[in-house]
């Protein structure tokens, strides 16, 4: 093979493992709002997987945030979750490994407390490609924006505007 279809062939593969990481955000994030925890629990690494949501939690394997976050917090009928990602820089590092970051705009209504929760963060991502294909191997989250409000009919209280809510947490 020549040295130009080498090339050629290099990236080709890139833009295919690009566009594998975007598939597997976007099945994790879908798999978020659809409240599927298995789902979820398949987009990360089976051992290891480290996910960093900074004073919402740290997690230092797949199970530990499914089962001891995502599960509590996020699978409940009242929970109406939008995850949306968007503006991803994805670097391929070699052939197993990659690294990005996204944007999260995510809104939250719970319609048991009557709040809704609007944020904005940076994802920062490590994938790594297993015999299944490309998985997350570390996920931590930088929050950029919150709003916090509260509604009953006819009207919605901003609680909290900040960067974070770290402090008031």
């Amino acid at each position: 093979m020549d040295q130009t279809m080498k090339e050629l062939l290099a990236r080709v593969e890139r833009i295919e493992a690009i566009e594998e990481i975007k598939a597997l955000k976007a099945r994790y994030l879908n798999a978020c709002d659809k409240q599927e925890p298995e789902a979820v629990r398949e987009c990360f690494v089976a051992q290891g997987a480290i996910v960093d949501m900074d004073y919402f939690g740290y997690c230092d394997n797949r199970d530990t945030f499914v089962d001891d976050v995502f599960v509590p917090r996020g699978c409940h009928d009242y929970v109406l979750d939008m995850h949306h990602g968007a503006n991803p820089e994805i670097e391929i590092l070699d052939e197993k490994t990659a690294q990005g970051v996204w944007s999260l705009n995510y809104r939250n209504i719970n319609t048991q407390d009557h709040t809704l929760t609007m944020l904005s963060a940076l994802y920062h991502d490590d994938y790594v490609k297993t015999d299944a294909g490309w998985r997350i191997a570390k996920s931590r989250t930088e929050y950029r924006t919150v709003m916090v409000c509260n509604y009953e009919p006819g009207s919605l209280r901003v609680d909290v505007a900040a960067r974070t809510l770290a402090d008031v947490m």
